[in-house]
């Protein structure tokens, strides 16, 4: 049975995963030119914060499921910490760009959108897109993960933890970064074989 001290402990954990990420980030796009030890971390850093964002979300599940939240509350995100997500996505997007221009790495790659569809056909997606909309989401859920780390209020946290966390990142989030997570993967492999 899931309380509320679990709920928050997953949140915390994810909150910590994606804030080393993104502190990674920062420290490593002006200036590091060391590229293949710079994605070995992000692809560490980032398996993390995949793993608590499912872990967050199977609590949130369990949370609801045990009848913990207050189901008389309209849902109500007017509390939740405003945040520009396009000015956050165009930051991290010319970080992004500059950082594989200074590295000289093409950023294009090819990308089935659904595997088991055996007649689609391959499309060009660009790196740079899903590393910012990672960084926006992590960006645009750390307020609202802190205030829930810091207020713990339980009759906000079923609402709070779906609707500002768990959701911006299984819509936007996910899809982003299971094709960085086997961007990476396949980069990194080919520079083992150089």
């Amino acid at each position: 049975m899931v309380d509320a001290d679990d709920l928050l402990r997953a949140l915390t954990a994810l909150r910590t995963a994606q804030d080393r990420w993104l502190a990674d980030c920062a420290q490593a796009l002006p200036s590091d030119q060391a590229f293949a030890a710079t994605f070995r971390r992000w692809q560490e850093q980032l398996t993390m914060v995949k793993l608590q964002v499912h872990r967050a979300d199977h609590r949130l599940l369990h949370y609801v499921a045990a009848g913990r939240g207050d189901p008389e509350r309209d849902h109500d995100d007017s509390s939740a910490p405003r945040v520009d997500g396009r000015a956050v996505a165009c930051a991290w997007r010319e970080s992004f760009e500059g950082y594989f221009l200074r590295v000289h790495l093409n950023t294009a790659y090819r990308r089935l959108d659904g595997v088991l569809d055996l007649d689609q056909e391959a499309v060009t997606a660009d790196i740079v897109t899903d590393l910012s909309a990672l960084a926006e989401v992590a960006a645009l859920t750390a307020p609202s993960l802190h205030r829930l780390m810091h207020e713990r209020d339980a009759a906000a946290l079923e609402d709070a933890a779906f609707y500002q966390v768990v959701s911006p990142w299984k819509r936007t989030g996910l899809p982003a970064l299971t094709a960085v997570l086997r961007w990476l993967d396949e980069t990194l492999g080919e520079m083992d074989d150089w």
